[in-house]
């Protein structure tokens, strides 16, 4: 591509997507001040050429169609901003504007706008950015482009299967660790009830992952017991054995007879959510 086409190209884009660029151009002001964009940068022939209701037009198109993607990705966070919502989200598309084949990817860095960008906002809202990421979290594992195989798995009843086998982690999981009541509050907004002023914050952590068979995501909320086993399960390979000293480790003055028979009946049930897909022979 020639550099005349690619200054165009840049300049089109611009057009699109940046409404400070647009409005400049469409009054006729755009290349009269100081140079700040593709835009101005354009020699006026050039200028004079692009077609203002096409762009007008284009660029409406293009705007409905980002916002209507991220009204669908981030329902709860458009139900807190409520009348802000429209604003923030093209203030976020200013700031990251598409750069991607797949229009879904528009929205991926959304949370991280609200963190750096989003102030005004989060002194309300101050788990604001982290909904975000919850949001976005269901189409990030949804289009994780890993095969998940499900191992055999048997109940651990022989010593021996300690030593020699070790979980293994359904490859499309991800773990977050909020600040703040996230599952509470997707909860509360899902079911239009009203959140408390002041939501305090409270640890929480979540895994997140791609049913093997029926490819719906799920989230679960990890107890600090459950949140242990399935970090240390999700890093290098641990045999069953490296949980139980994990878990007897933090156990404290509890009987760890007791810490062994919950770990055992955690990974059971973690094995029937599929968040573990059985077990695998350790060489």
């Amino acid at each position: 591509m020639s550099e005349s086409l690619r200054e165009i190209e840049q300049a089109m884009v611009t057009l699109w997507m940046n409404r400070g660029a647009r409005e400049k151009f469409l009054q006729g002001t755009a290349g009269k001040k100081a140079r700040q964009s593709s835009v101005d940068r354009l020699p006026p022939e050039q200028l004079a050429a692009i077609d203002k209701r096409g762009v007008r037009l284009y660029a409406g198109l293009l705007n409905f169609g980002h916002h209507d993607l991220m009204l669908s990705i981030y329902p709860g966070c458009a139900k807190l901003l409520a009348d802000k919502w429209e604003r923030v989200v093209d203030g976020y598309l200013e700031r990251f504007p598409p750069s991607h084949y797949n229009f879904n990817r528009t929205a991926a860095r959304f949370s991280e706008f609200l963190a750096a960008c989003g102030d005004r906002y989060q002194k309300k809202f101050p788990y604001l950015a982290e909904l975000a990421d919850y949001e976005w979290l269901e189409l990030e594992i949804l289009e994780k482009d890993v095969e998940i195989l499900v191992a055999p798995y048997e109940p651990l009843t022989q010593p021996e299967q300690f030593a020699t086998l070790a979980p293994v982690v359904n490859p499309s999981l991800a773990v977050r660790n909020y600040r703040y009541p996230i599952t509470n509050i997707v909860d509360h907004l899902r079911d239009d009830c009203c959140l408390p002023t002041d939501v305090e914050p409270k640890a929480t952590a979540v895994a997140v992952y791609r049913h093997p068979h029926s490819h719906q995501c799920k989230f679960l909320e990890l107890g600090g017991l459950s949140a242990r086993v399935v970090e240390a399960s999700s890093g290098l390979r641990q045999s069953y054995s490296d949980l139980v000293t994990l878990v007897v480790s933090l156990s404290g003055e509890r009987d760890p007879q007791e810490s062994i028979v919950e770990l055992l009946e955690l990974i059971d049930k973690l094995q029937s959510l599929y968040l573990l897909v059985g077990s695998v022979k350790l060489t």
